[in-house]
């Protein structure tokens, strides 16, 4: 992980404390023996330190990338930082959101995170992609879209099975489980005093409370439906479509993906723009 990154741990990193800061993340796997060994983390996209190491391992490993249509990631990180995070206020639009996020102001820092003010930048997949053409072998690096693996969990995560060397008939059966559903808190301000309490109670008490009244809170301040879209948001993806479109080419000419699904959605959100 690169320093100047707010992932980056000065405990457990790589560039201060070599593999044994990295394998500080896996102790937890101390006792077992894997056949293949995976690590998420999606930052390693933008940053210098992954290639260069991971080029140097001996065998080197497997890197997959999963990229998502750019509109939606921009608006799905709109959505939960202004619906389940209740960090963007109610009235802040989605077009003002871009428009910080495009010239990457330090307000939607303070009201998100570094990640998501970068989300537009951070969309710009094909800036990132030439470093790990440069350093890691093509045969190592995989390219999948985001939207292939939610319309098919199984096939999608059994084409990587097979990829990286795991059983493909353990998926056959699984059962696949949804984590970090999203939601829409109904009570902002009372979402509010709740978060400003928690921070003023010792961190096991402070877990054990969220824990045991976390069905109950979730039944008063909780809702899991969608939020709709209004017309200035669909206008706003449209316009996103288009700034990312040569951008889109780009990465289908780097990765060989066909894109057309991602083509055919920005057509569609156009028509409804009109």
């Amino acid at each position: 992980m690169d320093p100047d990154t707010f992932f980056f741990k000065k405990a457990s990193n790589f560039r201060d404390h070599g593999f044994e800061g990295y394998e500080a993340y896996f102790r937890h796997c101390e006792g077992s023996s894997p056949k293949v060994v995976l690590e998420g983390t999606p930052t390693y996209l933008y940053q210098r330190t992954a290639p260069e190491v991971l080029s140097r391992l001996d065998p080197i490993p497997d890197v997959i990338f999963v990229f998502r249509q750019p509109s939606d990631r921009a608006y799905s990180h709109f959505r939960y930082f202004k619906d389940t995070k209740v960090r963007i206020a109610r009235g802040v639009s989605f077009r003002e959101f871009v428009t910080l996020a495009l010239e990457e102001d330090p307000l939607l820092t303070k009201m998100t995170t570094e990640g998501a003010s970068r989300i537009i930048a951070n969309s710009r997949y094909a800036d990132y992609l030439p470093l790990w053409l440069e350093c890691v072998p093509r045969e190592r690096l995989h390219f999948f879209l985001f939207e292939d693996m939610t319309r098919d969990q199984r096939s999608f995560v059994k084409v990587i099975a097979e990829r990286v060397g795991l059983e493909v008939e353990f998926f056959d059966t699984y059962e696949f489980k949804k984590w970090n559903e999203s939601f829409r808190i109904k009570h902002p301000r009372v979402h509010g005093i709740r978060r400003e309490l928690g921070r003023r109670l010792p961190t096991g008490l402070r877990d054990r409370l969220k824990s045991t009244t976390a069905s109950a809170y979730a039944r008063v301040n909780v809702d899991t439906g969608r939020s709709e879209r209004t017309q200035d948001e669909i206008d706003m993806i449209a316009e996103l479509d288009q700034y990312f479109e040569p951008l889109n080419e780009r990465l289908a000419e780097l990765t060989a993906l066909d894109l057309s699904a991602w083509h055919e959605r920005a057509r569609a959100s156009d028509s409804a723009g009109r």
